[in-house]
């Protein structure tokens, strides 16, 4: 189960709106959004979009995670981004009438809003608003790409890439000396996040531990010295 699940009944009186999506449509565009599609709970491990598929339609993330990866031409699944948050995934895809580059698979209970593809595109084409809206939202992925691939690029190791990692996931927690999170992620997952192999991974953690850069308090993991780390990433 999700670490904190909320359930929402429709667009009209949802807790979970956040600016810039589609939840900030105008009252009369919003009722008409409301109407579209259905509010669905999906669980753990089921696939939204298969990579190289045209998808249905657009899937709007309303709560719990979903986990976008890629196969490798090795064979090697690598996981590009943890989406959730009120994302839209497919989105891109269902615009330009191409394959998703990417699969979706969900990693916890999640509460998605679909809509067929067909429905999407009718509402982009009689209201700009929401045209404006999906210009916003698809601006917002390719700026997060650049600064995932610029990441990468600049990391000249798989330790460097670990420390962007740990790194992200307690980007917004204040600048305390102890950085909790929760640990959640396999070790295979992990690798899979920087391109790595697990066996690589567990030795760059215990590598961590005994350096006191991390340390693990049950499930939570617990950076004590963030500027340590950030010198590490750099």
């Amino acid at each position: 189960m999700p670490r904190s699940f909320l359930f929402s009944n429709g667009c009209l009186d949802c807790a979970l709106r956040r600016e810039g999506d589609f939840c900030h449509l105008p009252p009369d565009l919003l009722s008409v959004f409301h109407e579209l599609g259905n509010l669905t709970i999906y669980p753990s491990h089921a696939v939204l979009l298969n990579e190289g598929a045209v998808p249905r339609g657009v899937y709007i993330v309303c709560s719990g995670r979903v986990k976008l990866s890629v196969l490798a031409k090795d064979g090697k699944t690598v996981i590009l981004q943890i989406a959730g948050n009120r994302q839209v995934l497919g989105m891109s895809a269902v615009v330009s009438g191409r394959p998703s580059p990417v699969e979706a698979t969900t990693m916890e209970s999640c509460q998605i809003k679909f809509l067929e593809s067909e429905s999407f595109l009718r509402l982009l084409q009689d209201n700009s608003s929401a045209c404006l809206t999906v210009a916003r939202l698809l601006s917002q992925d390719i700026d997060s790409a650049f600064h995932d691939v610029h990441d990468l690029l600049l990391a000249r190791s798989s330790t460097e890439k670990l420390a962007r990692l740990l790194l992200s996931w307690v980007a917004k927690e204040p600048q305390n000396r102890d950085l909790r999170v929760a640990s959640e992620f396999t070790h295979e997952e992990i690798a899979q996040m920087i391109g790595s192999s697990r066996e690589t991974v567990t030795r760059l953690l215990s590598d961590l531990k005994r350096r006191e850069l991390i340390r693990l308090e049950g499930s939570t993991l617990v950076i004590p010295n963030r500027v340590a780390l950030e010198a590490i990433a750099s």
